[in-house]
């Protein structure tokens, strides 16, 4: 096949060309938003699940919905060596401006003013709020992430309210804010949504992200809606492959999809991995059982390369031993940390420094207490193929 006509775009938060299997998640944020346009604002959205799984292109969807809506949308990515503050003083900035100058109004400049004191906590230069042509307020301006955060979205909400819109904050790889960030987060929710004031958080995150909000705050379990977000179900898994192809009249034999299908065990990342590899590798239409062999084997070069290499390379030789036990005693599945312990011959509480930093690295979650899990599918495998160091 063309090369150059590839449909398949695996990559890190990539749109896929067929958004299969993700209908129940973006209606559920439609009519969230068409509520909060009326005045009916429903609980915030946490989407948790592994490596892979489209949580990201999820986030993307939202946000492009809601600005087709003319809400005012930022989006942070945590994790990336930055303060919430900063992050999302950076986010809003292009949002905020946009929407001044729609509806402008001295309400409006009363929010940017605001807004502008919450930057200049952390970049005193002005840099975050660049093209906000006002002083700043005395508010949101106490250094207090919490009670600045909550001055920020309440002020922001009475002010969509009043224009008949709303506002989004995306937060991905939630589970990265530090405890003091996501008490900040969950506070100023709490608070906004007490007033029914038209704000929205929506966050992503590892499996882990529920307990990581519970421990910063008891009642975040009543402030998010959680989704977990899984692999495919079959009929969605097929759909993502053979809608693309189909498009440009290219079809599939049935042995050929099955084989694809049973492969990558419906996870998006992968349908999109092997779905190019084996378009790039196939010789005639309909694409065969022989074009998915080679196709398959280049793809799991490319996995191993990097959705796999790069993570291994990041752990020391004693976080490897302790990824490598996982994989030998249960596979994929979460393993008791006891039982790795007693495989690796070592104190349980000796290896709670490997653990503690897999998990600080995105490597590992704790499904539950005295229990732990890759939070990447399929990586037992490769480890398995790994020389022991």
């Amino acid at each position: 096949m063309d090369p150059v006509a590839n449909p398949f775009a695996p990559g890190a938060g990539r749109r896929p060309p067929e958004l299969a299997g993700r209908d129940q998640e973006l209606d559920r944020f439609e009519v969230l938003l068409a509520r909060a346009e009326r005045g009916n604002v429903d609980r915030g959205i946490v989407l948790t699940g592994l490596r892979g799984v489209g949580k990201t292109v999820l986030l993307n969807e939202f946000r492009a919905i809601a600005e087709a809506h003319h809400w005012i949308v930022g989006k942070v990515e945590a994790g990336v060596d930055r303060s919430f503050r900063h992050l999302a003083s950076q986010a809003l900035n292009a949002s905020l401006r946009t929407a001044g100058a729609r509806y402008g109004g001295e309400r409006f400049r009363s929010l940017l003013a605001v807004f502008k004191a919450f930057s200049l906590k952390v970049a005193p230069d002005g840099s975050l709020a660049i093209g906000v042509d006002v002083a700043p307020a005395n508010r949101a301006d106490t250094g207090d992430l919490e009670t600045d955060l909550t001055e920020l979205l309440t002020d922001l909400g009475h002010t969509v309210a009043e224009l008949g819109t709303g506002a989004l904050l995306l937060v991905d790889e939630m589970q990265d804010l530090d405890r003091s960030e996501r008490e900040a987060v969950a506070g100023a929710c709490h608070e906004v949504n007490q007033r029914n004031l038209p704000v929205v958080v929506v966050g992503a995150g590892l499996p882990n992200l529920p307990a990581a909000l519970a421990e910063a705050r008891s009642y975040a379990e009543r402030l998010f809606e959680y989704r977990t977000i899984g692999a495919l179900e079959p009929h969605a898994a097929s759909f993502a492959l053979t809608r693309p192809t189909e498009q440009l009249g290219v079809r599939w034999e049935d042995s050929a999809l099955d084989a694809v299908l049973d492969t990558t065990n419906g996870y998006p990342y992968f349908l999109q991995v092997f779905g190019r590899m084996v378009w790039d590798y196939a010789t005639d239409n309909p694409i065969s059982t022989q074009d998915v062999v080679a196709g398959v084997t280049a793809a799991r070069q490319e996995l191993d390369a990097g959705f796999y290499g790069s993570r291994w390379e990041r752990a020391t030789p004693r976080q490897r031993d302790y990824l490598r036990a996982m994989a030998e005693l249960a596979g994929d599945d979460p393993v008791a940390t006891l039982a790795v312990a007693d495989h690796l011959d070592r104190e349980i509480t000796k290896l709670s420094v490997a653990r503690d930093q897999l998990i600080r690295k995105g490597l590992l979650y704790a499904p539950e207490r005295g229990t732990i899990a890759y939070t990447v599918p399929g990586i037992a495998e490769f480890i398995l193929r790994q020389p022991a160091d």
